[in-house]
């Protein structure tokens, strides 16, 4: 009969304090890829060693070859370590064929002439991109069988291949069952952390018009400017991420894709793009260094204004805020009506308040592509009480407003809003 008395409860406290303790240090691996990386390696060689002397046939007298096979495969995805683990392999039986067919080709010991044969043929061959990894091998291999192959190399190439299968195959089975990482989570916080860097550098780039000119501090830019670099890292782990999802059981716990992390990079990108633009635009009014690029000196708190209220954007972009948005668009918009201000002043007077709200803008439509927190026009209460005005439905100074306006209140031509033409007029802030 079975023994069906319950456990103690010493045994039960033993046993969730094992629970957590395994728990624990489960979540230390999973948060420390390089550690769990090691691990998994460590284990993979030793166990692939173990394994190589029980292999049948004279592969087994080169147990040396399947630790190496397992720590080729091991990669920190189970995708990546079939690849390599293929490429490895196939570049390896590439190498032991190039130096068979020299051994063919002459008698006796390879000397100087066959080394040169394999090492020139070799390179030539690892230049072949579909090898992939395996193009570093071709020639390790080639010389490996060459040299230390000897009277015996048949048995040297076929030792060599089958313990480095039997590494390949030890490593990602390996890295299968022993907690294949997942790395969403790990592209998810770079992407919070990247879009709270474009609002920093966007605030970084308003304080440059609240500040006296001209400017000494190139800081700002410098943070600016690593901006790509950023974006590309990023774009890497996320792409790693996605990666690190293919062939891995742990995925059918979540079922998530990455869709909406490239998404946000896509927009981050654009984002970044018009903020150097915003930057250098800046720089060359804040250093008065300039000659085609000028802004009057009354235009600097809207831009400042302006570039805030972008700022403001990027940092809740996700959050579903419509009225940041809305602010955003009413700033960017009192900025362009500043710059209207001064339609009577040489284009390249303008033109550097132009360009900064144009970049704005753009900035803007990529955090909002579909446009959809706009106001309408029947919302907005600038235009409701331009109607009111009016009273002559849409007809301006008593004229149809597709007609010609003599009027001094028509709207003018806003083209220098999105012209910049050359010029010698210098603005000093």
């Amino acid at each position: 009969m079975p023994d069906r008395r319950p456990t103690p409860p010493d045994r039960r406290t033993a046993l969730r304090r094992d629970a957590r303790t395994a728990t624990h240090w489960t979540r230390v691996l999973l948060a420390q890829p390089r550690l769990l990386l090691a691990v998994k390696t460590a284990l993979a060689a030793a166990l692939a060693y173990w394994i190589a002397p029980q292999v049948p046939g004279v592969a087994a007298d080169y147990p040396y070859y399947a630790p190496l096979g397992a720590v080729i495969a091991m990669y920190p995805t189970i995708k990546s370590s079939l690849r390599q683990g293929f490429q490895v392999l196939l570049g390896v039986i590439v190498g032991i064929g190039l130096a068979t067919a020299v051994f063919a080709l002459q008698d006796g010991q390879p000397g100087v002439l066959a080394v040169a044969l394999v090492v020139g043929v070799g390179v030539l061959v690892a230049g072949i991109r579909w090898l992939g990894a395996g193009r570093d091998w071709v020639l390790t291999a080639g010389l490996f069988v060459l040299l230390l192959g000897g009277a015996n190399a048949e048995d040297y190439s076929l030792g060599y291949i089958v313990q480095i299968g039997v590494g390949v195959v030890v490593g990602v089975v390996v890295n299968l069952v022993l907690v294949p990482p997942l790395y969403a989570s790990r592209a998810e916080r770079r992407l919070t952390r990247v879009k709270d860097s474009l609002a920093d550098r966007a605030d970084e780039i308003a304080g440059v018009f609240e500040t006296p000119w001209p400017l000494e501090d190139d800081e700002w830019e410098r943070r600016v400017g690593v901006l790509p670099s950023t974006l590309r890292r990023v774009r890497e782990a996320v792409q790693y991420a996605d990666e690190s999802r293919h062939l891995n059981p742990r995925r059918m716990l979540g079922r998530r894709d990455l869709g909406q992390e490239y998404a946000d990079l896509a927009i981050y990108e654009r984002v970044s793009f018009h903020l150097q633009d915003v930057a250098e635009v800046s720089g060359i009014l804040g250093r008065r260094i300039g000659r085609q690029i000028g802004m009057p000196d009354d235009l600097a708190p809207d831009v400042a204004r302006a570039v805030h209220g972008v700022a403001t954007v990027i940092r809740r972009h996700g959050a579903e805020d419509v009225d940041a948005f809305t602010d955003a668009r009413r700033r960017v918009a009192d900025l362009w009506d500043a710059v209207d201000g001064h339609r009577d002043r040489p284009t390249t007077d303008t033109s550097g308040g132009v360009s900064i709200a144009v970049s704005l803008g753009r900035v803007i439509a990529a955090l909002d592509p579909d446009d959809t927190t706009a106001p309408s026009p029947e919302d907005d209460p600038a235009e409701e009480a331009r109607t009111a005005d009016d009273g002559s439905g849409g007809r301006v100074g008593g004229t149809d407003s597709t007609g010609p306006v003599d009027d001094d209140t028509a709207p003018r031509d806003t083209a220098p809003h999105d012209t910049v033409q050359d010029g010698d007029a210098d603005s000093p802030r």
